[in-house]
């Protein structure tokens, strides 16, 4: 329930917010003591629905812009101990194999 309830880092909203388009109602103490149910007023279905709409329409344009940012700001930090390599024609590499043929031990096995 706490990470549903928490902002992520990344998007800015928590994921109960993005899923339900509204916080996450958590119970208190006094909500707990006093026993309260939910009392349905007269609504405008309608009208609800839009302002739903519009609000999930409005955090998802805000989601794809700070992931995109975010997506920025971790290239920058790959990219600062990244090493650029350049290889030739006939040059030797490791070769990195994970299959495991049927009946060989892979505990002894060198992968590259």
């Amino acid at each position: 329930m706490a990470y549903r309830h928490t902002p992520h880092g990344s998007t800015g909203y928590s994921p109960y917010f993005l899923l339900h388009g509204r916080e996450m109602v958590l119970p208190t103490t006094q909500d707990i003591r006093a026993k309260l149910s939910p009392k349905v007023k007269g609504t405008d279905y309608e009208g609800k629905l839009e302002n739903l709409k519009s609000s999930l329409n409005l955090a998802y344009k805000m989601v794809r812009r700070n992931i995109r940012k975010s997506n920025e700001t971790n290239r920058q930090y790959y990219e600062r101990k990244a090493k650029k390599r350049s290889f030739k024609v006939n040059d030797w590499v490791y070769l990195f194999n994970p299959t495991r043929k049927r009946g060989e031990c892979s505990t002894l096995k060198f992968l590259w």
